[in-house]
């Protein structure tokens, strides 16, 4: 009788055992998925700040070369709505253009509008510029 309950306790303790390392295995696993979360959500975001950087550069750039230029060509010293959607076009494309191919491929990958950031970050910049009194029109 004591060889069969010790039998039952070893096999007991081998089975308690083994689920203990399959859920060490299925914790390291879960942990790794969640790791990886957010290290994806880390770059994604890097991605999204090197556009805005992107679009905001480019504002500034285009404020100097230029608006001011198109401001002082108007009689009204405003732009037009073409000149205004054509600024637009040029921030899209020229920060496109400031962006790295591994930001962009990121940015696609994880299904963002790019052109959308750009165009958000520049209209926030032109808004802040227009609440200092660096630009007007």
């Amino acid at each position: 009788m004591e060889l069969i309950v010790n039998a039952l306790i070893e096999n007991g303790v081998q089975v308690a055992v083994s689920l203990v390392v399959a859920l060490i295995g299925v914790a390291g696993t879960w942990l790794s998925i969640q790791i990886g979360k957010v290290k994806k959500l880390q770059t994604v975001q890097l991605a999204t700040d090197e556009a805005k950087d992107a679009a905001i550069t480019t504002v500034l750039e285009l404020q100097q070369t230029v608006v001011d230029d198109l401001k002082a060509a108007a009689v009204d010293g405003k732009l037009t709505k073409e000149e205004i959607a054509k600024l637009k076009n040029d921030l899209i494309s020229m920060s496109m253009a400031k962006l790295s191919d591994t930001s962009v491929k990121i940015l696609t990958a994880a299904g963002v509008d790019i052109s959308a950031i750009i165009a958000g970050a520049g209209e926030a910049m032109v808004g802040q510029m227009k609440g200092t009194g660096k630009t007007t029109g």
